[in-house]
C-alpha cells in the first residue's frame, strides 16, 4: 500500500465514521421530537431527509475545511474536539440560512436545534472512542508512521526518549540526522545528509515523514529546512521541546515567535494565541456575513467590465515559510501575468476599470477573508508576499514568517505607501509587541484606511 493510498483510505474510512454517527443522530432527534406535545406535529421523517442530507454534505466538508481528517498524533485531542464543534456550528448556521432562503418554515425549527445539539455531543463522544482506540491499536503497531529525526544529538535523544515512553502515538524511527553545532559547518554537510538520510529514504518509502528538534535559535536554518521538505511533499513536525509530540505544548512557529518577542522583553502566551484565533474565526464570519451584498455586486461588476473568472488565485509565502493559495477578486484583465511587481503610482495597464476602484477601496482583498477562515492567515499580520519576492529577501525580512500573514497590519495602516525596506520596522514591531490590543487597534485603524482609500495599492 502506498502512501497516499494508506493517508485516503484513514480519511474515507472516517468520513464514513462520521456520517454514520450523523445519521444515527438524526434518526435519534427524530424519535425524541416526533412525541413532544408541547409542539405542534412534526412533519414525516421523509420530508427531513433532503436536509438532513444538505446538513451532511456541509459538515463533512467542514470537517475536511478544519483538517478533521488528517492523521492526529498527540495525546491531548481537546483542540480536534473544538474543531469539530466549530464545524458542526457552521454547517448548522449554512442549514438555517439555506431554509430562510428557500422558504422553508415549515420545518421545524425544534428538531433542528435538537440535532445540532446531539450531534455536538455524539461527534464528540464518538471522536473520543475513535482516538481512544487508534491509540490502543498504535501501542500493538498498527498505524505506526515511520519517521527520521533531525537536530542535535541532545534533541533528537529526548525525542526518542518521549516516543519509547509514549507509543500510543504512533512513531517508529528509522533514520537520524545529527546536525553539527558549527554553523560554518551546517551548509555544506546537512544538505548532504538531508539527501541520504531523509529524501532518499522517503522516496523508497521506508519513510513517511520527518520530526525536526532543532532549537528555535537558528529559526532562519528551520525555515529553509522545512521549506525544502515542502518542495518534496514530505511531511514534517517541528517540535521545541520533546512534550511538543504529546501536543502539551505549543507548535514549534509560535515558540519561534516567543523568542523573537524576548528580544524586547515581551512575552506572547497561550491566552493571546487562543483569543487571536477566536477574533479571527468571529471577526471574519461576521465580515463575511456583512458583505455578502458587497460580493453580489462585485461578481456583477467584474463578470460585465471584463471576460474572465471572478476570483483570482495566487501562490503566496505564509507562516514558517508555507505556500497558500490566496483568494482575490480579480481586478487585471484574465491574461495578465499572475505574477509581477505592482507598480507604483497610476496607469497601471492591467488593471480594469472596475479593477481600479476595487484595489483603491481595497475591496479586491475582501475574498481573502476566505483565507482567514481556512487558518492560512489571520486577520492582523504581514503581508503575504509573492514567491519571487520571498526569494530575493534579506536574511531579516523572514522573520515575517514567524507569525501567520494578515489581511490587514501596522505596515498597511501606518505605512503601506512605502517601499518595504522602509517598513519592515513595522512588521518587527508587531512582531514583538503582539497583543489582542493592538490586533483591534489596527482593525479599527484600518476602517478608515480603507474608505478613503490611503495607500491602497
Amino acid at each position: 500500500m502506498t502512501r497516499s493510498t494508506g493517508k485516503a483510505s484513514y480519511s474515507l474510512a472516517l468520513i464514513a465514521y462520521d456520517a454514520a454517527v450523523l445519521a444515527a443522530v438524526f434518526v435519534l432527534a427524530y424519535v425524541i421530537r416526533r412525541p413532544m406535545p408541547m409542539f405542534t406535529q412534526v412533519q414525516p421523517f421523509g420530508d427531513y431527509l433532503p436536509l438532513f442530507g444538505l446538513f451532511l454534505g456541509f459538515a463533512l466538508t467542514a470537517f475536511y475545511q478544519q483538517g478533521l481528517y488528517r492523521d492526529v498524533r498527540d495525546l491531548s485531542m481537546f483542540e480536534e474536539y473544538a474543531k469539530a464543534l466549530k464545524a458542526l456550528a457552521y454547517a448548522f448556521l449554512a442549514l438555517l440560512a439555506l431554509t430562510f432562503f428557500l422558504k422553508l418554515y415549515e420545518r421545524s425549527r425544534v428538531l433542528m436545534v435538537l440535532f445540532w445539539g446531539l450531534a455536538s455531543v455524539g461527534t464528540v463522544l464518538s471522536r473520543y472512542g475513535f482516538y481512544s482506540l487508534l491509540k490502543r491499536l498504535r501501542t500493538r503497531g498498527w498505524n505506526n508512521l515511520c519517521v527520521s529525526l533531525v537536530g542535535s544529538e541532545k534533541k533528537n535523544k529526548a525525542i526518542r526518549r518521549v516516543l519509547e515512553q509514549v507509543p500510543q502515538l504512533g512513531y517508529k524511527i528509522e533514520g537520524e540526522v545529527i546536525l553539527p553545532r558549527e554553523k560554518a559547518k551546517r551548509t555544506e554537510l546537512w544538505r548532504e545528509k538531508m539527501a541520504q538520510e531523509i529524501f532518499l529514504p522517503y522516496q523508497q518509502g521506508r519513510v513517511q515523514g520527518v520530526i525536526i528538534s532543532e532549537t528555535v535559535k537558528n529559526y532562519h536554518y528551520l525555515l529553509e529546512l522545512s521549506a525544502l521538505l515542502d518542495e518534496r511533499g514530505i511531511p514534517h513536525r517541528h517540535v521545541s521541546e520533546a512534550f511538543d509530540l504529546a501536543g502539551l505544548k505549543a507548535p514549534v512557529g509560535e515558540d519561534l515567535a516567543d523568542a523573537l518577542a524576548h528580544l524586547d522583553e515581551g512575552q506572547i502566551s497561550g491566552g493571546y494565541r487562543a483569543g487571536k484565533r477566536l477574533l479571527d474565526e468571529v471577526g471574519s464570519f461576521m465580515i463575511l456575513v456583512l458583505t455578502l451584498p458587497v460580493w453580489l455586486v462585485a461578481v456583477v461588476a467584474i463578470k460585465l467590465d471584463s471576460p474572465g473568472p471572478v476570483f483570482f488565485l495566487q501562490d503566496r509565502i505564509g507562516y514558517l515559510g508555507r505556500k497558500f493559495k490566496i483568494y482575490k477578486f480579480r481586478s487585471m484583465y484574465a491574461q495578465a501575468p499572475a505574477y509581477a511587481v505592482t507598480p507604483r503610482g497610476q496607469g497601471d495597464p492591467r488593471v480594469t476599470r472596475v479593477g481600479a476602484l476595487l484595489r483603491k477601496t481595497s475591496l479586491d482583498e475582501l475574498p481573502q477573508i476566505l483565507n482567514v477562515i481556512r487558518g492560512d492567515m489571520s486577520l492582523v499580520g504581514p503581508r503575504p508576499e509573492m514567491p519571487f519576492i520571498v526569494d530575493k529577501y534579506k536574511a531579516i525580512y523572514r522573520c515575517r514568517f514567524l507569525v501567520k500573514p494578515g489581511l490587514t497590519g501596522l505596515w498597511q495602516v501606518a505605512g503601506r505607501d512605502k517601499p518595504m525596506e522602509e517598513n519592515i520596522k513595522y512588521d518587527l514591531y508587531y512582531i514583538k509587541k503582539q497583543s489582542l490590543l493592538l490586533d483591534i487597534i489596527i482593525l479599527f485603524r484600518t476602517i478608515p484606511a480603507v474608505i478613503f482609500g490611503k495607500g491602497a495599492w
